[in-house]
């Protein structure tokens, strides 16, 4: 597998490290993830790292993060994750947010800096089920990564056919898993 012109094994490493340490409890608090996306969208224009790649690294360190964060949740370490004033203020509001929407949360929350990180420990925490953690972090992520990944792509004038495909590729899995859900759900009241 080839990892891109400039970029290396060393670099590839990198780019997962740093959006792990974006997505998880604590640290992703003080990384500004849209703008770190925006930026290695930019340099995936440049040639140095190809858009596909700039993706894929940054989704296997957006899942790494918060898959860290859903099983010290699931653990019941959620408790270590901070207790300042602050923290607790944006917390409740995040297992608020869990407890009632469930991985709807979840996926919204990826989408919400600085309550982002929290919301995978909590959803652990709250009892949300690893099968519905990642049906809705998956897509999250990748939409994430494509949608943050390509503006920063778009941004430096190269052209739209590439990122057009990633993102018609990331609708169609959300319109699947939309529809997925909304016949679950008519299949569950049709029987009520």
């Amino acid at each position: 597998m080839k990892l891109g012109l400039q970029v290396g094994a060393w670099g590839a490493g990198g780019i997962v490290l740093l959006f792990a340490l974006e997505s998880a409890p604590m640290t992703g608090l003080f990384l500004p993830g849209i703008l770190l996306m925006t930026g290695l969208g930019s340099l995936s224009a440049t040639g140095q790292l190809s858009f596909g790649d700039a993706l894929l690294y940054a989704a296997l360190g957006c899942l790494m993060g918060d898959s860290l964060g859903y099983w010290i949740g699931r653990a019941g370490l959620h408790v270590m994750l901070g207790d300042s004033p602050r923290f607790r203020v944006h917390r409740a509001r995040a297992r608020r947010l869990v407890e009632r929407h469930g991985a709807v949360a979840v996926f919204l929350g990826r989408f919400v800096w600085f309550f982002h990180p929290a919301v995978p420990p909590l959803a652990g925490a709250a009892g949300v089920r690893p099968w519905q953690f990642y049906l809705a972090d998956v897509p999250a992520v990748l939409l994430w990564v494509t949608l943050y990944g390509a503006l920063g792509h778009w941004a430096t004038g190269v052209a739209l056919e590439r990122t057009i495909e990633f993102l018609s590729v990331v609708v169609t899995v959300l319109f699947l898993l939309l529809a997925w859900n909304l016949w679950r759900r008519w299949r569950r009241h049709g029987r009520a």
